[in-house]
């Protein structure tokens, strides 16, 4: 039966039992679980179930599920049953239990606010205890909701499309360029359900296949160690950036992993950030900066060894 059906003696004899009438105004103080609320009562759990079953069925009661807890809040619907709601509600103050249900309420809520005091006591262990994720990308994800989706990126030397992959959710429309047609063709791959659109161009990155300001930003990521003239290809960077855009690249820190030459393709090994913070101003940027980054890039030496090597970002903007 809905709640359209009810004939009003059936939802007086609903409204006229007095637990249904202390769940109600219960329900009406704070949203409770079927256990609290049967707490508040000092009455069992299933008979209280009975009668939220009840008070369901004439719709002035909803619920939310959560794991295996139910919670209950009051709604009041139009029509009879929202009349005869606030017809009733100011009297509610006198049924008898007022003042012990009123009591016990205190105790569940005042319980519910202890979870500040577990957390003022364990804040300090916080780091360790409620920030181990599996992947760790989610803030990154929270933050990268920042970026306007109509922005049109550049990721120069983008390899099989790693970095593209992240920048492929976020903006509108993504030129990927890399000198190898192989890297590009697993690249095509990688990227095939990107929201972007996206553009893949044979090139190198000395000579960007990309006009004078046709991005709003332009993106470099492990790419400049592989540069014998690091200073032409932060200039191309440049020129392809309009007016307030962006450069940013990333890239190994000076490192001692000679072998890299050689299995790597690595004419640098690693990059001085202070040197391309003064690349990026000799260029013309303003607002040029560098971090170190937390992230670590990992390698198999030959012989098995597992190495970490430390990276950095190094950003700027041209001038508007």
């Amino acid at each position: 039966m809905t709640v359209a059906t009810h004939s009003l003696p059936s939802l007086l004899r609903v409204l006229s039992d007095e637990t249904r009438l202390r769940i109600l105004r219960l329900a009406a103080q704070a949203e409770l679980s079927v256990g609290e609320i049967a707490r508040c009562l000092a009455m069992g759990q299933s008979r209280v179930s009975n009668h939220l079953k009840i008070l369901r069925e004439v719709g002035l009661v909803g619920e939310r599920h959560e794991g295996s807890y139910t919670f209950c809040r009051l709604e009041v619907p139009r029509g009879a049953v929202g009349q005869l709601w606030d017809a009733l509600a100011p009297a509610l103050d006198s049924v008898e239990a007022r003042d012990a249900d009123q009591a016990r309420l205190a105790v569940v809520l005042a319980e519910r606010s202890d979870s500040r005091s577990f957390f003022d006591r364990i804040a300090g262990d916080w780091d360790v205890i409620g920030s181990d994720f599996k992947l760790g990308t989610g803030r990154l994800s929270a933050a990268s909701c920042l970026v306007d989706r109509a922005l049109t990126v550049a990721d120069v030397g983008c390899g099989t499309g790693y970095l593209a992959a992240a920048l492929g959710r976020r903006v509108g429309r993504l030129v990927c360029v890399d000198n190898s047609p192989a890297m590009l063709d697993h690249a095509r791959a990688n990227l095939a359900g990107a929201s972007a659109q996206v553009e893949y161009r044979l090139g190198v990155i000395e000579e960007l296949p990309i006009a004078d300001q046709e991005v709003d930003a332009a993106f470099a990521h492990m790419v400049l160690h592989h540069l014998s003239d690091t200073r032409a290809g932060l200039a191309e960077m440049v020129r392809i950036v309009r007016p307030g855009g962006l450069v940013c690249c990333v890239d190994l820190l000076p490192h001692r992993e000679c072998w890299m030459r050689a299995e790597m393709a690595d004419t640098r090994l690693g990059l001085d950030p202070a040197v391309l913070e003064d690349d990026l101003l000799a260029s013309g940027l303003v607002q040029v900066e560098h971090e170190i980054l937390a992230d670590r890039y990992l390698v198999d030496a030959p012989g098995g060894r597992r190495v970490e090597l430390p990276l950095h970002l190094v950003r700027g903007r041209k001038p508007a």
